[in-house]
């Protein structure tokens, strides 16, 4: 039995679609157009701007709950602190549209020729915003390539001389950053202002960079949970249950991780399964994405079948909202989605995260749940699994679930 969204989008996965050739010609040329826009901006007059209004751009275009929790949870922020939102994504603004997110623009009409930087004068006409904020996630760091990074210093350098506040927020930075990013943000305005989402990330870039970067949680835990009829269903379910329930969420992006390959991603996540079934835990298959590719649908769909006389069950929500509210659910959340993480964290959930790009523990820090955290890599038994996640409960039993204290105010990136 399933619970929720019973089709998928047909997205394909991030990235720029450049072959080999084209992104070393983007990469080479990125910092020498950053650079020369940059000398012509001493000429560019200020806009004529809303004060109260914040513009944020998507890390992509619709795809993923956790770019959709990112935007919903600073429109919420934006909106809590009295401000007007106006939210941009690259690409089609309707994928948005269908899956809930209303308000969303395009970006990619002040996209110049050569798709590498922003058209100045389009900007304005595009938003009066007083601050333009780009959400980095773990894009910045050349994972995805070299033209989005340039396309996004270009337009925080454009903010920057029209007089705007320009912030480069919620964004992780890996251990080994591409060159072509590095040097793409070197040539970002001083007038930025960089704030990541974890410490990791900030000391990384405070090195590479050498320059002030701020560090606040994940925008995504200020998203509003949903309640509609599929999580008062999975509620009902849970209600049911005579046991703790536990949420997997599993991730088939990791079929790509050295090679691993689907076979294995799923018999270790079946062998999580049965182990938390054995040791006494009811149990939810979450997919928190539900694009065709990667195939989380398919793969939480393959961990449930022909068990439906068990205490089991697969849910698929809508959209990070329903996610959010499903995973309020949960006794207990075991995930390798990181926002999925922050989801349940935000929300007092206790959780045991599964870390594969080495961006979950700096996260977890930040609701003291990092000892929760278990590297993909190392496979760690099913038995470690249930060990860590019955700790997690016992830790979190001594206290009521509550918001995280951050919540109550505005991200510092928007003050």
């Amino acid at each position: 039995m399933t619970i929720g969204l019973q089709t998928t989008l047909g997205g394909k996965k991030r990235g720029n679609g450049l072959g080999n050739f084209n992104r070393l010609v983007a990469g080479q040329a990125a910092p020498t157009l950053v650079t020369a826009q940059r000398r012509l901006l001493g000429l560019e007059k200020p806009a004529k701007t809303a004060p109260a209004r914040t513009a944020v751009l998507s890390p992509a275009s619709y795809g993923s709950f956790g770019d959709e929790g990112m935007i919903q949870g600073s429109r919420d922020s934006i909106l809590a602190a009295s401000g007007t939102p106006h939210l941009l994504t690259p690409g089609s603004a309707e994928p948005w549209s269908e899956m809930g997110v209303v308000g969303m623009e395009t970006f990619d009409d002040v996209i110049g020729l050569g798709r590498m930087h922003v058209n100045a004068r389009k900007l304005k006409t595009l938003t009066d915003a007083q601050r333009i904020v780009v959400l980095g996630a773990d894009s910045v760091d050349g994972a995805y390539g070299i033209r989005s990074i340039t396309q996004r210093v270009s337009l925080l350098n454009v903010a920057a001389a029209q007089g705007r506040n320009a912030e480069l927020a919620n964004f992780s930075f890996r251990r080994n950053a591409s060159q072509d990013a590095l040097a793409a943000l070197r040539r970002l305005d001083p007038r930025v202002r960089l704030t990541a989402r974890d410490t990791n990330s900030q000391a990384r870039v405070v090195e590479a960079l050498q320059r002030k970067v701020n560090v606040f949680p994940d925008v995504a835990a200020y998203m509003k949970p949903a309640s509609t009829p599929a999580v008062e269903q999975l509620g009902a379910w849970v209600s049911a249950q005579d046991g703790p329930t536990a949420i997997v969420v599993p991730n088939a992006h990791l079929a790509a991780f050295n090679g691993m390959g689907i076979h294995e991603v799923t018999s270790r996540f079946k062998a999580y399964t049965n182990a938390l079934l054995g040791a006494g835990f009811s149990v939810v298959v979450l997919a928190h994405d539900v694009r065709q590719d990667p195939g989380d649908i398919a793969l939480s769909e393959t961990m449930v079948r022909g068990r439906s006389g068990e205490r089991l069950i697969s849910a698929v929500p809508r959209n990070a909202q329903e996610a959010k509210g499903m995973l309020a659910l949960a006794t207990v959340v075991v995930t390798a989605r990181m926002h999925a993480g922050v989801a349940a964290l935000s929300q007092g959930v206790p959780c045991v995260g599964l870390d594969y790009v080495d961006k979950f523990s700096g996260q977890f820090k930040w609701y003291d749940a990092d000892r929760f955290v278990l590297s993909w890599e190392s496979h760690p038994s099913a038995q470690r699994i249930v060990e860590l996640a019955k700790q997690a409960v016992g830790d979190a039993s001594h206290a009521a679930r509550t918001t995280p204290a951050f919540v109550s105010r505005p991200p510092s990136w928007l003050l």
